[in-house]
């Protein structure tokens, strides 16, 4: 098992509240909501997590820079807050109507360079975002199960607030 630290994610305590049941700080993670994530080899008698019926793939929280550009318009920085196989939420400082097509830039840990990817909005509430990944290659799509399957999963009846 490898102890480096490759990023943060959601507690799973508080499901990233930073609260307990009586309001005061998760003990976890001590308020933030977030806790390191660490590389490790998955279990061998542990299954392969499934996706649910409505969904492809499995999504998991996550915390990471993310910039993107709107084809032929501007740039903007933002934040990764899930991510899957097929594509991942992301926080950005203005709304992006669904439907557009934009160039994202990340860093996967588990990925040589700076992750570069064509993706589309599929949905848009508030400042968050839904995309769905248009050119990942096979070796970007490896890169992202592998850091994947060192996160936890996003259960659907888990809701963030203000994320």
């Amino acid at each position: 098992m490898d102890s480096e630290a490759i990023g943060t994610t959601r507690c799973g305590q508080c499901a990233g509240t930073g609260k307990t049941d009586d309001e005061t700080a998760c003990p976890v993670c001590e308020g933030t909501g977030l806790v390191l994530a660490f590389k490790q080899a998955p279990a061998l008698d542990t299954p392969p997590a499934r996706p649910s019926r409505r969904r492809r793939f499995v999504r998991y929280y996550t915390d990471l820079p993310l910039r993107l550009r709107v084809q032929g318009e501007r740039e903007l920085a933002g934040r990764c807050v899930v991510i899957a196989e097929g594509g991942l939420a992301a926080v950005l400082p203005e709304p992006i109507a669904a439907g557009a097509v934009v160039t994202l830039e990340l860093p996967v840990p588990t990925h040589p360079t700076v992750l570069r990817a064509w993706a589309v909005v599929r949905n848009q509430i508030g400042l968050r975002h839904g995309f769905e990944f248009l050119s990942l290659t096979d070796p970007e799509r490896v890169a992202i199960r592998t850091f994947c399957s060192r996160l936890m999963i996003q259960s659907e009846r888990t809701t963030i607030p203000n994320a």
